[in-house]
C-alpha cells in the first residue's frame, strides 16, 4: 500500500526523529487551534503554543521539559466535541495531534508518529471535500482529494520532513530550527489558513 510505503522511513527512525516529524507536522496544522481559539475567544492557545515550544527547544537541545505536565494542560483545554463545525473539527485534531506529539517525548513510537501524519493528511481531505462538487460519487471523491494540489503539497512535505531527519544521525540547533520555519510556514496551514483570517 502507498502510504506503507511512504512511512517506511519513520518506522526506522530515532526517537529524535520522529519526534521532530511529529512537531513538524503539529505546526503545519496548529494555525487551525490558534485560528479556533481566537474565533471562540477562548483564549487558550498561548498554553498549547508553549507545549509545542517547548517540544522544539527540547528537541534543539535548549531546554529539557516535563511531557508530562504539558500533556495535562492539554488535555484540559480539549474542547468538546458538542461543537460540530468545521473549524472545531480541525482544532481538535490540532490538539490530538499535539498530545500525540508530547507522548513522543518520552516515549516516541512510530505508532503515535504515524497517527499525527494522519491527522494532518486528514485535515486536507477534510478541507477539499468540504469544497468538493456535491454530483461526485464516492469513487471521483476519493480521487479528488488524493490527486488534489493540496494533498500532493502535504504528502510531498511529510516526505521533505523524513528525508531531512533520516539524513541526520543526531539532533542539531541549526537544523531542528531549519524544520521549525519550515514547518512553521510564515504562519500558514497546511490548507491556507492563518491567524490573519480571523
Amino acid at each position: 500500500m502507498y502510504f506503507d510505503e511512504l512511512y517506511a522511513p519513520l518506522r526506522d527512525m530515532q526517537d529524535w526523529q520522529q519526534t521532530a516529524f511529529s512537531a513538524a507536522l503539529c505546526e503545519r496544522i496548529f494555525p487551525h487551534y490558534a485560528l479556533y481559539d481566537s474565533l471562540s475567544e477562548t483564549n487558550q492557545a498561548t498554553i498549547a503554543r508553549t507545549a509545542l515550544d517547548q517540544v522544539w527547544k527540547q528537541l534543539s537541545l535548549r531546554g529539557n521539559m516535563n511531557a508530562d505536565t504539558q500533556l495535562t494542560k492539554i488535555e484540559a483545554i480539549v474542547h468538546g466535541e458538542e461543537d460540530e463545525s468545521f473549524g472545531a473539527g480541525l482544532a481538535f485534531d490540532a490538539l490530538v495531534a499535539l498530545m500525540a506529539t508530547l507522548h513522543c517525548v518520552d516515549n516516541a513510537s512510530f505508532e503515535d508518529a504515524a497517527s499525527v501524519a494522519h491527522l494532518s493528511r486528514e485535515s486536507v481531505a477534510k478541507f477539499v471535500e468540504l469544497h468538493a462538487d456535491d454530483e461526485l460519487s464516492d469513487e471521483q471523491l476519493i480521487r479528488h482529494i488524493s490527486t488534489h494540489e493540496l494533498m500532493v503539497q502535504e504528502l510531498a512535505f511529510q516526505a521533505d520532513v523524513m528525508q531531512l531527519l533520516v539524513s541526520q544521525n543526531v539532533a542539531k540547533a541549526s537544523q531542528i530550527d531549519q524544520l521549525k520555519s519550515m514547518a512553521m510556514a510564515d504562519g500558514v496551514s497546511n490548507i491556507g489558513i492563518s491567524m490573519s483570517h480571523g
